[in-house]
């Protein structure tokens, strides 16, 4: 006599299963497992599709945010034991992007951000969650700060550089999001560049010079390509990153950069 199959034992592709926590879960199982191609629905109304390894998410696989009655791809990229690791692209709530390495879930190894200049602008932020919609092209929104480089644990951290949305150029280092160590800064609109050495944002010592012709745009190359702005094409492709060579992502800073640092009176 031939026994029916137990319907609580899950093998390969089911249909939309309610869970007991209230998530809802359709895609492959293995061993009474979520493992293999699956999605999501979490109790908030957040979807996830992609990559799972016994009931996490691990893999690629993308992250969508429920706001406003709509569904965003918040992440779109790799997954390691639930948390987003390895290489991908995250949207913010107000179209700012990061596109690069994570580790943990933070912004950890090398990558480009592409951020409103005043992300903080209060008026801009009430006006746009107000919508509920992606605002038209015409629509008034802060200008854009683009920088790639080294990030540690979300803070630009090691050597990258940062194009402001006035048309400024910084390359050099960083840490915890401040100008640290050596660098130049080109001013756009005076036509002269500052050489010298930056302690957490303060410059120390250095001097200024004359810009050299098209010297912005051979440091920071096409920085500005990736972000997509209410009202913009959200299916652009990605811009290639420059290849910048830019240093491991670091937390300890060198013995040279220190030196220099003292040489100049930085504490």
């Amino acid at each position: 006599m031939t026994r029916d199959a137990d319907p609580a034992d899950k093998q390969g592709h089911r249909p939309t299963i309610h869970l007991p926590s209230g998530k809802k879960y359709k895609g492959e199982w293995s061993g009474n497992k979520m493992h293999g191609r699956g999605e999501m629905v979490y109790v908030n109304g957040d979807v996830y599709e992609g990559d799972w390894v016994a009931n996490t998410r691990h893999g690629h696989g993308t992250f969508w945010r429920l706001e406003y009655g709509r569904h965003r791809a918040e992440y779109v990229g790799e997954w390691r034991d639930g948390k987003r690791s390895g290489f991908g692209v995250f949207h913010d709530s107000l179209g700012q992007r990061f596109e690069g390495d994570f580790a943990n879930s933070k912004r950890h190894g090398r990558g480009r951000q592409t951020k409103l200049a005043d992300a903080r602008d209060e008026d801009y932020q009430v006006r746009h969650a107000n919508s509920g919609q992606a605002e038209s092209s015409h629509s008034k929104h802060p200008g854009v700060d683009v920088y790639e480089g080294d990030w540690v644990e979300n803070a630009m951290t090691g050597r990258g550089v940062m194009r402001f949305a006035n048309g400024d150029v910084f390359f050099g280092g960083w840490l915890d999001d401040e100008k640290h160590g050596t660098g130049v800064h080109l001013f756009k609109n005076k036509k002269r560049a500052y050489e010298g050495v930056w302690d957490r944002g303060v410059p120390r010592c250095g001097t200024y010079r004359e810009a050299r012709e098209g010297e912005a745009e051979e440091i920071a190359g096409d920085a500005r390509g990736g972000l997509v702005l209410p009202g913009h094409d959200s299916e652009k492709s990605l811009a290639q990153m420059p290849g910048l060579q830019l240093m491991k992502a670091k937390r300890v800073e060198t013995d040279s950069r220190i030196a220099t640092l003292r040489a100049c009176g930085a504490q």
